[in-house]
């Protein structure tokens, strides 16, 4: 480019391109003209010197659940949304106008499909713009294959189609039957999903699409790309949970170690929420409530867009354990609508779902009472009658007072102990002060007919020890680390090892003793004889352990962790015998 300097040109070029990505993006007619570069649209994203390049979104939008809609997409340049009880899309401005339209039109289905299904049209109305990658799965006119292609418009509304083809973007089909052997497998999981319309993004999806568009062959996730936040997806376990119709069930803790994970940090809850909403998968009930032990139901949330207008039995086991206020109505994103509540220590969390609530009833004997609470080492049973109806709790005091009355007691009726009763979704904190000063509270069931359990003042205790003791362990670790560093360490090392992040001992973190200790001749100042390797991966795993637990969970050190920060703790104990 004579007499144009490099980078005023680069600019030039850019200005222009993302004038004419506003231009499209608002309706002008003269946008995709403009927008369009050796066959190539250009969107939001990084923008290559001379040529357009694609880096924004990609989705998957079905053609039916048996490819119904697969013709007339491929052959009218169309993806097609179904949902044929709903009109004309582009009146609702809001997702909270959508979801209530989605509500009339559908009044027998599920709150959880309502919402879920507002999400997938919101994206078909709303989320997808001019130059997205699109992929529709083919099951018709050419089994194992798919299509991909680009977004060229904005929603249409095709009255005079039929009912169950109204809903359409215009695209065009750059490769109209691709082979499902040219994607890698990774990939191919994400095409598994149960939505209608879905947003690809693991993996590097966006880019690796456009590649595919392009050249015909996909390559491959960079390492980059693959886990940003270091939980991977279970991708044969979510295909097995897509393809059972009667669900999979298994207990919390299993399934977070599907993720490679053993606690329920905000991390972890919020990658498996997404990867199984993004499936079309959720559990009943929610995983994010009760013991970490409990069982859980992994089903199919009804993501997927279908002639009927019935709530199904699934629809109704969702909805029994949902509540209303917990299914999102107008989520800030593009994410699916799945139910959700703040995440925090809740009486449910603490409940035992594997042991059952010991009663009796008001017309039993003390002498009952008494043998129970001594069979099973308990202070006190709730006292509930055959229909279920909690009344009071019987104690170990209360017997005690009643036998100081003149008449001696004959039944549980005659030492009634008044006893207090929480939610199974109440917050624990506000009433740490009332089960200590009763020593013990019920907790209602999820639906509030039955005792789910009982919370003591001993159970509190024993679980804010648990959240307690691996602090003090590692804080233990970390002084007697800190003791020989500062020690033996010259400062201007502990500086060059840590990139001048920290000028000596005394400010380093946890994480930052790796750095110091990284070359083994700087572990030797410290005059341990410990191997090198061995030591270092222990102060790196508890490390991580540490920065997980600053994100709240309410379940304890799974085993694993806890034999990693003892067995650190036992070498620093061997070589480090002082206090």
């Amino acid at each position: 480019m004579d007499g144009i300097d490099v980078e005023d040109g680069l600019a030039s070029w850019q200005a222009w391109s993302s004038s004419s990505i506003r231009r499209c993006r608002s309706g002008d007619p003269g946008a995709p003209a403009m927008a369009q570069m050796a066959g190539t649209w250009i969107s939001v994203g990084e923008v290559e010197l001379g040529r357009g390049v694609v880096m924004t979104n990609a989705w998957m939008v079905r053609a039916g659940r048996d490819g119904e809609r697969e013709a007339d997409a491929l052959e009218q340049s169309l993806v097609i949304g179904g949902w044929p009880e709903m009109g004309n899309l582009a009146q609702y401005t809001s997702r909270r106008e959508l979801q209530a339209a989605v509500r009339a039109a559908y009044p027998n289905r599920s709150r959880t499909v309502v919402a879920n299904w507002t999400g997938q049209l919101w994206r078909l109305i709303y989320a997808m713009e001019a130059g997205d990658l699109v992929v529709t799965p083919l099951k018709k006119a050419s089994p194992d294959h798919v299509a991909i292609g680009r977004v060229t418009g904005h929603y249409q509304y095709r009255r005079d189609a039929p009912p169950d083809r109204r809903h359409v973007r215009p695209v065009t089909w750059v490769r109209p039957a691709l082979p499902r052997s040219a994607i890698q497998q990774d990939l191919l999981y994400s095409l598994g999903s149960l939505l209608t319309i879905c947003q690809l993004r693991r993996n590097g999806a966006v880019r690796r699409l456009a590649a595919l568009a392009e050249t015909g062959v996909d390559p491959g996730p960079t390492l980059d790309e693959v886990s940003t936040n270091g939980w991977v997806t279970p991708d044969d376990f979510v295909e097995r949970a897509v393809a059972d119709d009667n669900g999979v069930e298994l207990t919390i803790r299993e399934l977070l170690s599907k993720w490679g994970a053993g606690r329920r940090t905000s991390s972890v809850v919020e990658t498996i929420q997404r990867d199984l909403a993004e499936n079309g998968l959720t559990t009943v009930p929610p995983f994010t409530e009760g013991w970490i032990g409990k069982s859980v139901l992994v089903v199919k949330s009804g993501a997927e867009e279908d002639d009927t207008t019935v709530e199904t039995a699934t629809e109704r086991l969702l909805d029994e354990q949902t509540d209303a206020e917990t299914v999102t109505e107008e989520p800030d994103d593009d994410e699916t609508l799945v139910p959700e509540k703040p995440f925090t220590l809740r009486f449910g969390t603490l409940v035992r779902s594997d042991l059952a609530v010991t009663s009796v009833r008001p017309t039993d004997s003390i002498v009952l009472a008494r043998t129970l609470m001594l069979r099973h080492n308990y202070s006190q049973l709730a006292v509930i009658d055959d229909d279920g109806t909690f009344h009071y709790a019987v104690s170990w005091e209360s017997i005690a007072k009643a036998y100081m009355s003149p008449t001696p007691p004959s039944t549980v009726a005659h030492a009634k102990h008044t006893a207090l009763l929480a939610g199974y979704d109440d917050l624990v904190l506000p009433r740490i002060d009332d089960i200590s000063n009763s020593d013990f509270i019920f907790v209602r069931s999820r639906d509030g007919k039955t005792i789910a359990g009982i919370i003591t003042s001993a159970d509190l205790t024993n679980r804010f020890g648990e959240i307690a003791k691996p602090f003090t362990k590692i804080e233990e670790c970390e002084r007697r680390l800190h003791r020989r560093v500062k020690a033996q360490i010259p400062a201007a090392t502990i500086e060059h090892a840590t990139n001048k992040r920290h000028k000596n001992a005394d400010s380093l973190t946890f994480g930052a003793y790796a750095h110091v200790l990284k070359d083994e001749q700087d572990f030797m100042l410290l005059g341990w004889p410990l191997d090198h390797e061995e030591f270092l991966q222990q102060v790196k795993d508890v490390a991580k352990i540490r920065n997980d637990m600053m994100h709240f969970s309410p379940d304890p050190v799974p085993h694993d962790e806890w034999d990693a920060i003892d067995g650190l703790l036992a070498m620093l104990h061997a070589v480090d015998p002082l206090p």
